[in-house]
């Protein structure tokens, strides 16, 4: 029932959260914070410990939740609630919706709008890049896609509830930690904890980057995309966290090909760039579907 679920999230983000703010991070960012406090109060040999305590906790409420309902993963109401944890796990903001925001705002020459749309896709407010600097929104589309949706999906369909839950925490608390990070009254020990953040997302982020990045070059150009997964390998590959990102854009700039290079301004990139991440999830979608048969038939 997972492939259901899946589908039943994605059919509610597409139809309620460009109209609703109902998937804002409210108190789950408010938990965020308050572990996000503990942590820097731990010592600072337990400090990921804490960390990792604080990244699994809601994702075992939620499992424990669903528990004691009574919910079995094949039954109606497992899929149900499955369906609500991992709409709420998504995002927290549509892609293709902000996507949509920036093109306007740069078709009606509206620099401003323009400028906050894009920081929320780079994630300038987070100073998250410690390696090298995402040059465009195109590319941090290649990234977001992974921390946004793929990340979650991967996590639910290998973990359930539990995984999506606790991907999309340990995404937030990397987020939390690196701006808090750049506080300029931040403690010292602000930076290391950022640190420990950013390396539990990465480790989670790791393995969905790699299908995703697989996914761009069975989408676009195969062979210019393991072109760009090469070079990653070759200079880029020693940054674990970072790497996950420059991964996607290693791999997704070069699977557009020509589009990509004759892309005449940035929102035609950025236009191709979302275009790609459609396709790389009609091809999950697919796969997704075609386990579900087997596991049906067998």
């Amino acid at each position: 029932m997972s492939f259901l679920a899946l589908l039943v999230a994605l059919g509610l983000e597409r139809l309620f959260s460009s109209r609703l703010r109902v998937r804002g991070p409210g108190w789950l960012l408010a938990y965020v914070r308050g572990a996000l406090r503990s942590v820097l109060r731990a010592s600072s040999g337990s400090r990921l410990a804490w960390t990792l305590g604080g990244a699994v906790l809601p994702g075992l409420a939620v499992a424990l939740a669903i528990g004691l309902l009574g919910a079995d993963r094949h039954g109606f109401l497992w899929t149900v609630l499955a369906a609500v944890v991992l709409f709420y796990a998504l995002g927290p903001r549509d892609l293709q919706q902000e996507v949509d925001e920036y093109r306007a705002a740069l078709a009606r020459g509206d620099a401003p709008a323009a400028a906050r749309v894009a920081a929320e896709i780079l994630e300038h407010d987070a100073r998250q890049r410690r390696g090298p600097v995402l040059g465009s929104v195109a590319e941090a589309v290649f990234v977001q896609a992974n921390n946004r949706l793929f990340g979650v999906v991967f996590w639910f369909v290998l973990l359930g509830p539990f995984g999506a839950a606790t991907f999309r925490v340990t995404d937030l608390l990397r987020r939390e930690a690196l701006l808090h990070a750049g506080r300029v009254d931040a403690p010292p020990v602000a930076a290391g904890v950022a640190q420990d953040c950013q390396r539990v997302h990465g480790w989670l982020a790791w393995l969905p980057a790699r299908l995703l990045a697989l996914s761009y070059g069975l989408a676009g150009s195969f062979e210019d995309s393991f072109a760009g997964w090469r070079r990653y390998l070759r200079e880029e590959s020693d940054h674990f966290a970072d790497a996950n990102d420059r991964l996607l854009v290693h791999a997704g700039r070069e699977a557009l090909g020509a589009r990509w290079t004759a892309a005449p301004d940035e929102a035609a990139r950025v236009g191709h760039a979302v275009g790609l991440v459609h396709v790389a999830l009609v091809a999950w979608l697919a796969a997704l579907a075609a386990l579900t048969l087997v596991a049906w038939l067998a």
